[in-house]
């Protein structure tokens, strides 16, 4: 059944599986269903596994990155000596 979205598309619930860091005996795991489940599996906490080294179709990885706390910091150290520094120049740099 169509279902019109919040941003007016249709049909476009779901993707592939995504493996996550979960053993489970010797499979891992994997969460989110794919493009190929009912609606009701479409949700991250929906969960499975498989054997790792196999190849299929419907399982995939999602790539992030999460910047280091020493990363914030550094960034936060200089703006705030950029600020110090016009405000001592008088609004000159």
């Amino acid at each position: 059944e169509n279902s019109d979205s919040p941003y007016g598309t249709f049909d476009q619930g779901g993707n592939v599986w995504e493996w996550n860091e979960a053993l489970i005996g010797s499979s891992r795991g994997l969460r989110g269903g794919s493009f190929n489940y009912y609606d009701d599996s479409l949700h991250a906490s929906h969960r499975g596994y498989s054997d790792p080294s196999g190849e299929y179709g419907l399982f995939g990885f999602r790539v992030s990155e999460v910047p280091e706390p020493a990363t914030l910091t550094l960034l936060t150290l200089g703006g705030l000596a950029i600020l110090r520094r016009r405000r001592s120049c008088g609004g000159r740099a």
